[in-house]
């Protein structure tokens, strides 16, 4: 299911169509605290998650692959390098990776808990109009 495009991100996109904002390819990222997406979110209403091997993920805008209204990434993987506290997910979101502003948030049917070296989320990304 590809994640809800925020009124922010609905605003970036059009800068984007008109080539107002070079250079910002999107992040994937984790988020840790229970919340649900909704239009009116920024950046600032999401806690990124920060288990032990976590890093967010460029998504470099050439290997994008479009198929009319929806443009899909190759899987990526979120792995946890070591033994730690439990560190439930709940979702996950995209951020512009100079400007960090959000695009659009996504959470899971149910959330994820990181604990163990080796725990790993892995995500396939997807954006639809």
């Amino acid at each position: 299911m590809p994640g809800l495009l925020v009124t922010q991100g609905e605003a970036i996109m059009l800068q984007a169509l008109v080539n107002k904002q070079p250079g910002q390819h999107l992040v994937l990222k984790l988020y840790q605290n229970d919340i649900t997406p909704q239009k009116t979110q920024t950046e600032a209403d999401y806690r990124e998650a920060d288990f032990a091997g976590y890093r967010a993920i460029p998504l470099v805008g050439a290997a994008w692959t479009s198929t009319g209204s929806r443009v899909t990434y190759a899987e990526q993987t979120f792995e946890s390098s070591a033994d730690q506290d439990a560190q439930t997910i709940y979702g996950y979101y995209y951020v512009q990776a100079v400007s960090g502003k959000l695009i659009a948030p996504e959470r899971f049917a149910t959330a994820f808990k990181i604990q163990n070296a080796g725990d790993a989320i892995k995500i396939t990304p997807v954006l639809a109009q």
